[in-house]
Protein backbone atom coordinates (compact mmCIF):
# COMPACT_ATOMS: atom_id res chain seq x y z
CA UNK A 1 0.00 0.00 0.00
CA UNK A 2 3.07 2.92 0.52
CA UNK A 3 4.25 1.82 -2.46
CA UNK A 4 1.53 2.77 -4.18
CA UNK A 5 1.77 6.18 -2.87
CA UNK A 6 5.56 6.17 -3.77
CA UNK A 7 4.43 5.31 -7.35
CA UNK A 8 1.58 8.24 -6.57
CA UNK A 9 4.08 10.47 -5.59
CA UNK A 10 2.55 11.35 -2.71
CA UNK A 11 5.65 10.25 -0.41
CA UNK A 12 9.27 9.75 -1.52
CA UNK A 13 11.49 6.95 -1.54
CA UNK A 14 14.87 7.26 -0.49
CA UNK A 15 17.56 4.51 -1.50
CA UNK A 16 21.56 4.15 -1.89
CA UNK A 17 23.36 1.92 -3.45
CA UNK A 18 23.69 -0.10 0.14
CA UNK A 19 20.24 -0.72 0.15
CA UNK A 20 20.07 -1.42 -2.75
CA UNK A 21 22.63 -4.67 -2.64
CA UNK A 22 20.82 -5.58 0.76
CA UNK A 23 17.38 -5.59 -0.82
CA UNK A 24 18.65 -7.70 -3.97
CA UNK A 25 20.53 -10.11 -0.85
CA UNK A 26 16.64 -9.98 1.16
CA UNK A 27 14.96 -11.03 -1.99
CA UNK A 28 16.61 -14.26 -2.58
CA UNK A 29 15.62 -15.32 0.71
CA UNK A 30 14.46 -19.22 0.28
CA UNK A 31 10.81 -17.71 1.31
CA UNK A 32 10.76 -15.45 -1.20
CA UNK A 33 10.89 -18.01 -3.84
CA UNK A 34 12.26 -15.36 -6.16
CA UNK A 35 14.94 -16.23 -8.58
CA UNK A 36 17.45 -14.05 -10.26
CA UNK A 37 15.57 -13.26 -13.49
CA UNK A 38 12.47 -12.13 -11.08
CA UNK A 39 14.60 -9.65 -8.64
CA UNK A 40 15.89 -8.06 -11.57
CA UNK A 41 12.64 -6.18 -12.58
CA UNK A 42 11.53 -5.33 -8.80
CA UNK A 43 14.80 -3.49 -8.46
CA UNK A 44 14.19 -1.86 -11.94
CA UNK A 45 10.84 -1.05 -10.67
CA UNK A 46 11.99 0.62 -7.54
CA UNK A 47 14.73 2.05 -9.09
CA UNK A 48 12.56 3.98 -11.09
CA UNK A 49 10.66 5.33 -8.08
CA UNK A 50 13.53 6.50 -5.59
CA UNK A 51 15.41 8.72 -5.28
CA UNK A 52 19.07 8.12 -4.61
CA UNK A 53 21.39 9.40 -1.83
CA UNK A 54 24.97 9.81 -1.56
CA UNK A 55 26.21 8.51 1.55
CA UNK A 56 28.58 10.52 3.33
CA UNK A 57 28.26 9.42 6.92
CA UNK A 58 28.86 6.04 8.46
CA UNK A 59 26.91 5.36 12.21
CA UNK A 60 27.49 2.76 14.22
CA UNK A 61 23.96 3.04 16.39
CA UNK A 62 22.82 -0.76 16.02
CA UNK A 63 25.26 -2.71 17.14
CA UNK A 64 23.54 -5.95 17.36
CA UNK A 65 22.98 -5.97 13.60
CA UNK A 66 25.34 -3.60 11.94
CA UNK A 67 23.78 -3.98 8.05
CA UNK A 68 20.97 -1.60 9.64
CA UNK A 69 23.01 0.92 10.03
CA UNK A 70 22.67 1.46 6.14
CA UNK A 71 19.38 2.43 6.47
CA UNK A 72 20.14 5.19 9.52
CA UNK A 73 22.50 6.76 7.13
CA UNK A 74 20.48 6.90 3.92
CA UNK A 75 17.39 8.30 6.10
CA UNK A 76 20.00 11.26 7.86
CA UNK A 77 21.31 11.83 4.37
CA UNK A 78 18.76 12.44 2.49
CA UNK A 79 16.65 14.34 5.57
CA UNK A 80 13.84 12.10 5.45
CA UNK A 81 10.80 12.20 7.83
CA UNK A 82 10.67 8.66 8.46
CA UNK A 83 11.94 4.81 8.39
CA UNK A 84 9.18 2.45 7.50
CA UNK A 85 10.51 -0.84 8.64
CA UNK A 86 9.75 -3.95 9.56
CA UNK A 87 12.89 -4.51 11.27
CA UNK A 88 13.20 -5.32 14.94
CA UNK A 89 16.38 -3.08 15.81
CA UNK A 90 15.29 -0.33 13.72
CA UNK A 91 11.88 -0.53 15.40
CA UNK A 92 13.56 -0.76 18.75
CA UNK A 93 15.35 2.63 18.41
CA UNK A 94 12.03 4.27 17.55
CA UNK A 95 13.35 7.55 16.33
CA UNK A 96 17.00 8.70 15.23
CA UNK A 97 18.14 12.42 14.28
CA UNK A 98 14.69 13.29 14.92
CA UNK A 99 13.69 10.33 12.17
CA UNK A 100 10.55 8.85 13.45
CA UNK A 101 11.10 4.89 12.54
CA UNK A 102 8.22 2.74 12.29
CA UNK A 103 6.12 -0.03 11.20
CA UNK A 104 4.10 0.38 7.67
CA UNK A 105 0.63 0.34 9.35
CA UNK A 106 1.56 2.79 12.17
CA UNK A 107 2.97 5.10 9.45
CA UNK A 108 0.07 5.19 7.41
CA UNK A 109 -1.86 6.00 10.63
CA UNK A 110 0.14 8.73 11.47
CA UNK A 111 -0.40 10.14 8.06
CA UNK A 112 -4.14 9.94 8.28
CA UNK A 113 -4.42 7.25 5.88
CA UNK A 114 -5.61 4.50 7.71
CA UNK A 115 -7.57 4.10 10.68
Amino acid sequence: MIYDYIRGHKFILLSSNEMEKELIRVLGYPKFGLSSKEIIPIIKNIRGYAKYVDITIRLNAIDIDPTDNIFLECAVCGKADYIISGDRHLLDIREYEGIQILKSRDFLIAEGLLE
